[in-house]
């Protein structure tokens, strides 16, 4: 017994560090942007007082407005379409008899697993007006691109390369968990095949389509590379690129008025993500599984099922295929135009220039460091805060769990303010904020929701049983913990590395207000390339950032037989 009391005593204490920690690192930084936005003067200097003049120019100044505009517009229309080739992808390759189902699945999640400024730079190279395949068109056919990428429509087109695989990853789990003896019940008061599948099937992926179209505004929202790179010759400013050039590109940089938008943009996403939660909580009237269901079953096109085969392939060329050979063809040639045949202009220059340029190169070193030991570090973090969450009677665990989602409501230039802000007050010399250590807090701190909700599912699959017959073995909560829960959990935490490390590797938003020339990082480099050049060096970075995260997830999958599903 005297020995059981000092474990007893010390697991508290610890139970209350985890808390403590998770929340000042998490959820503290928001707290400087609110100050900084109600300070006449920036917050690492001297004197100031609170007003509300800054909330005051922002809501006054018609820029602002005609930014929020077209961010709402640009999200709209991205929603629209994403949703709806989303769901027709989810039901389409799910439920009919269309041929090389498998392959056409792959090239549509492809764009999730790829950093997004890559599938930028293809557009750019290949259906831009000057673009390769345009250009084509335009000299041998009669036919041209119908959408200017430079637009709000053709910026929306670009997103729904992304948006739409995430659509589809929602809709897919529910078109699979419906019992097909629904349709069968149709089918035997008449209706065909294909109108079953529509009347039934399709009503009850509603709940799974609003989910989705919910998260994929709100992100489109707060997007940055992509109105930084096609909004600015034709000078459409989005919320984020409005905060952007009142910061980092602006003579005078106005500090106050630049939170006071950041609270504005975490405000609006996180209320859409708030109402995503609430609206997904409320699905029991969509449940339609309460036994075994029925085997699944596909629905026959017929002779149809060739030409929508042929259209569906002929879709994911355009958005998904044509870019990404843009990309490679871009990366390896002198110039890419029509008149010349590619095979004649290959060159490896593109790559010289990386390896040849210091910050480039260097950028790449740091964005693997940061990937690696941040991606490492996180890890370990969610697996404790997990444990201490969902597997002990902390009676504050529930703010816990919510504090580990609540990254995902923070936009990425947010985060990155957050942090900037709080190295400010913190560490006034600058030394954190300009080493790799403080970029790599800002993009652990981003991607701690996604290496959550990749771990949690595993480690709750593990029965508690085992953790308290260790305990009756004389084990501490700890021991037990890190002996029996983690240790069973570990090709979870294999995934969720992979995940982070990817993610940490590409994230480019949370660095705009970090990143020194001393600490440059790839996907930052690369969206700053972007915005000012078309050339091949932004191609070859784009190479370089997909053959890296290609090689970590095959590495991942091969070694350590981790399908990195999220």
């Amino acid at each position: 017994m005297s020995l059981a009391l000092p474990a007893v005593r010390r697991a508290p204490v610890g139970w209350y560090l985890v808390w403590v920690l998770t929340l000042v690192v998490v959820v503290g930084p928001v707290v400087p942007i609110a100050l900084a936005s109600l300070r006449s003067t920036p917050l690492y200097l001297p004197g100031g007082e609170f007003t509300l003049e800054n909330f005051g120019h922002l809501l006054t100044d018609p820029a602002w407005w005609g930014a929020v505009g077209n961010s709402a517009v640009f999200a709209g229309l991205t929603t629209v379409l994403s949703v709806t080739f989303g769901v027709g992808a989810a039901v389409l390759l799910t439920r009919t008899n269309v041929p090389f189902r498998r392959l056409l699945s792959g090239v549509l999640v492809l764009p999730v697993l790829l950093p997004g400024l890559v599938l930028i730079v293809g557009w750019m190279a290949m259906w831009a007006p000057s673009g390769y395949v345009s250009s084509w068109l335009s000299l041998h056919t009669f036919v041209t691109f119908p959408v200017d990428l430079y637009t709000l429509p053709g910026m929306a087109l670009v997103a729904t390369t992304v948006a739409a695989p995430t659509v589809y990853l929602f809709c897919r789990g529910s078109v699979l968990a419906i019992d097909p003896a629904l349709e069968d019940a149709a089918r035997s008061a008449g209706a065909r095949p294909l109108r079953a599948l529509m009347s039934v099937t399709v009503p009850l992926l509603r709940p799974a389509a609003l989910n989705s179209a919910l998260l994929v505004f709100a992100v489109s929202f707060e997007v940055l590379g992509l109105p930084l790179i096609l909004g600015f010759p034709n000078d459409i400013t989005f919320v984020s690129t409005y905060l952007y050039g009142h910061w980092i590109t602006a003579a005078s940089p106005d500090q106050g008025l630049v939170s006071a938008g950041a609270m504005f943009l975490l405000v609006c996403v996180s209320g859409l993500l708030v109402l995503r939660n609430r609206l997904v909580g409320d699905t029991a009237r969509y449940t339609t599984v309460t036994g075994r269901a029925s085997a699944r079953r596909t629905v026959d096109l017929g002779a149809a099922r060739w030409g929508v085969t042929a259209l569906f392939a002929a879709v994911l060329g355009v958005l998904v295929v044509v870019p990404l050979a843009g990309v490679v063809l871009s990366a390896f040639t002198s110039i890419l135009t029509p008149l010349i045949t590619p095979w004649s202009v290959l060159t490896l220059d593109n790559f010289s220039a990386i390896s040849d340029n210091p910050i480039w190169s260097d950028s790449i070193v740091n964005s693997l460091l940061i990937a690696g030991v941040g991606g490492l570090l996180a890890t370990l973090a969610i697996a404790v805060i997990s444990v201490v969450a969902h597997r002990s009677t902390f009676r504050f665990r529930g703010s816990l769990q919510q504090a580990v989602l609540w990254p995902r409501m923070m936009p990425g230039l947010v985060t990155g303010m957050a942090f900037f802000w709080s190295f400010a007050i913190l560490d006034p010399s600058g030394a954190v904020r300009a080493s790799l250590w403080g970029i790599g807090l800002a993009f652990a701190v981003r991607s701690l929701a996604l290496g959550y909700g990749v771990f949690y599912p595993a480690l709750a699959a593990i029965g508690q049983d085992l953790d308290r017959a260790a305990r009756t073995s004389g084990a501490t909560w700890w021991q037990a913990s890190v002996s029996v829960a983690l240790r069973l959990s570990a090709p979870a935490m294999a995934a969720c590395f992979l995940l982070l490390f990817v993610s940490m590797l590409n994230d480019a938003d949370p660095a705009v207000f970090l990143v020194t020339d001393r600490t440059p990082v790839m996907g930052l480099t690369m969206l700053q390339l972007a915005a000012t050049s078309t050339g091949g060096a932004v191609a070859a970075f784009g190479v370089v950032q997909m053959a890296i995260t290609l090689a970590v997830l095959g590495a991942g999958r091969l070694f350590l037989g981790v399908r990195t599903h999220a």
